[in-house]
């Protein structure tokens, strides 16, 4: 997987990380929800970009799949989904 893709699939997962976090969805219109700060996106799509990062680079490290496979995309999207909703638990 090349370095456009990690950006792309990274700050993708950080987005929906952030955007779809259980409490914050934009259906619940009715309840009282604090605003999500174009800081908390960002930060979260900088976080799923390692996450992705780390996720392909680590699983080939280990010797689970080699570059370009499924598994590294697979691993990629929930390394980078686990690292940016990691961030916003913690941030709570």
């Amino acid at each position: 997987m090349g370095f456009l893709a990690y950006l792309l699939l990274g700050s993708l997962m950080g987005w929906a990380a952030a955007h779809y976090f259980p409490g914050f969805s934009p259906r619940n219109k009715g309840a009282k929800r604090p605003k999500r700060t174009k800081a908390t996106y960002l930060w979260s799509m900088s976080l799923g970009i390692l996450g992705t990062a780390f996720a392909s680079f680590g699983g080939q490290a280990a010797g689970l799949f080699t570059a370009g496979q499924m598994l590294e995309w697979g691993s990629a999207i929930v390394g980078g989904f686990l690292f940016s909703l990691m961030y916003l638990l913690f941030k709570k």
